[in-house]
């Protein structure tokens, strides 16, 4: 049962009333956005729920009992001109803006359209699990909270590579100390970016590069490879860059011990096993 004050509860046994969908839109960075299925703009709690460019359409949500993770489907419809604070909406979740957010959806009742007095009803919270850009949409598959508990256990495997991500909490190394910027040379494509970097080869393989000017400004991509001069992306940009547009690098790491030691001298925080002996030659 959905918590409500008697207040709600006694409008909805009047059957006599608006209702309209709230959206929370709150990002990896901690930005919360506000949006309504309504035509004009609502205020619930203090809190302005926008009814501007982009328009939410959802599936029905579920109420079940006991444990079971649910997910909810939402479609955001945009185009090229449809903007989240200051970026292209569909750019922004194309570059991985939405990883990391959450969605939460509650609905309004109103006796009178705009007076929302009487509260809303919390329906759905959960993190966007996938985000898939179309030409003038954005579907969203938002899974709750309790697919966390869905972690594997044992949480420590003994394997070969480190157990640690770099740069994470036990690697302890700072993301900063590795950046290195440089600018696209000519011939870079969507997918291949021509630059300055002298690096030895390999050195930003499964790492990052985030554009700080340009069409791209704020977009990160994966390494896919490197080579002196040269960066290929794991996924391609949705236009090539444009000579001059600055970006910073990070090194990646593949886990192994020989490169623990060799990239960033970071043996001490190396947490994998990599004297165990393979399943096949174990006695």
């Amino acid at each position: 049962m959905k918590p409500a004050a008697q207040a709600l509860v006694d409008l909805l046994a009047s059957n006599n009333f608006w209702i309209a969908d709230l959206y929370t839109l709150t990002l990896g960075s901690g930005a919360v956005h506000r949006f309504t299925s309504a035509d004009r703009d609502l205020i619930e709690d203090g809190a302005l729920f926008s009814a501007g460019q982009l328009k939410f359409a959802r599936e029905t949500v579920r109420v079940v009992t006991g444990l079971e993770v649910d997910e909810l489907r939402v479609t955001i419809l945009a185009d090229g001109s449809t903007m989240l604070g200051a970026q292209p909406f569909l750019k922004f979740v194309h570059s991985g803006g939405l990883d990391r957010a959450r969605l939460a959806l509650e609905r309004a009742f109103m006796p009178e359209f705009g007076d929302t007095s009487r509260g809303a009803v919390p329906l759905f919270a959960g993190r966007i699990a996938e985000a898939s850009v179309r030409r003038t949409a954005v579907e969203l598959a938002v899974k709750s909270d309790l697919e966390l508990l869905n972690v594997k256990l044992p949480r420590n495997l003994y394997q070969p590579i480190c157990l640690h991500t770099v740069y994470d909490a036990g690697c302890g190394l700072a993301r900063a100390s590795f950046r290195s910027t440089a600018t696209i040379q000519v011939n870079s494509t969507a997918s291949l970016l021509r630059c300055d970097l002298t690096q030895p080869d390999g050195y930003f393989a499964l790492g990052t590069v985030r554009f700080t000017s340009g069409i791209h400004s704020g977009t990160t991509r994966t390494i896919k490879a490197h080579a002196p001069g040269s960066l290929t992306l794991a996924l391609p940009l949705h236009s090539p860059p444009a000579v001059g547009d600055a970006f910073a690098a990070f090194p990646g790491c593949d886990r192994m011990q020989a490169t623990c030691v060799a990239k960033f001298d970071n043996l001490a925080n190396f947490r994998g096993f990599p004297y165990i002996p393979l399943p096949e030659t174990a006695r």
